[in-house]
């Protein structure tokens, strides 16, 4: 009768432990810099950066937002997230913008320039969709950013030469952020 009792001890503990030690990874592994949120492009799961991503053109792309630990499809939805689009200013570094004006003024372009409104970006509960026109140039968008501007100065850039743009997407609740250069 005791050997039944303390082997029955031994095996709750070892269980207790078990059980515990998946808790304390799963803590370990989020507050380890690792976060629950991340963007799904297609079959690619994107949690920090992914550069050099080919969207299609003339056509609208799915991006989902979700969370890792997410056990159902609607606890797997993100819902605070923010998108914004960003020059980067590594691949627009070879084009000349000393001339870059807006009604007037010089207009230091690559210090953070949101173009954000230069682009057809829709949000919906988990997922957020981007539209990209036929041809996408430097101006086409700025002429968007700028609706009331004159604008000069802008280099003939073609953004879909190479990966002149960044998808900045943020979850407010993580405090992440995901980056996805594209062209």
């Amino acid at each position: 009768m005791k050997t039944k009792t303390i082997i029955s001890i031994v095996v709750y503990a070892v269980l207790l432990v078990v059980v515990l030690g998946v808790v304390a990874f799963v803590f370990a592994y989020i507050n380890n810099g690792q976060k629950n949120f991340y963007v799904q492009y297609g079959d690619e799961k994107i949690s920090h950066k992914l550069e050099n991503v080919e969207l299609e053109k003339n056509a609208t792309s799915l991006f989902y937002c979700k969370n890792v630990l997410g056990i159902t499809d609607k606890q797997e939805q993100a819902t605070n997230f923010t998108v914004r689009v960003q020059a980067n200013s590594e691949a627009l570094s070879e084009y000349d913008f000393t001339g870059f004006t807006l009604d007037g003024k010089t207009k230091d372009f690559f210090k953070g320039t949101d173009i954000t409104n230069g682009f057809d970006i829709q949000l919906g509960e988990g997922y957020f969709t981007l539209y990209l026109p036929e041809t996408l140039t430097l101006m086409s968008v700025l002429e968007k950013v700028y609706p009331d501007a004159e604008i000069a100065g802008v280099p003939e850039v073609d953004l879909y030469a190479k990966e002149c743009l960044s998808l900045i997407v943020y979850c407010e609740q993580e405090k992440a952020t995901v980056t996805i250069g594209f062209h």
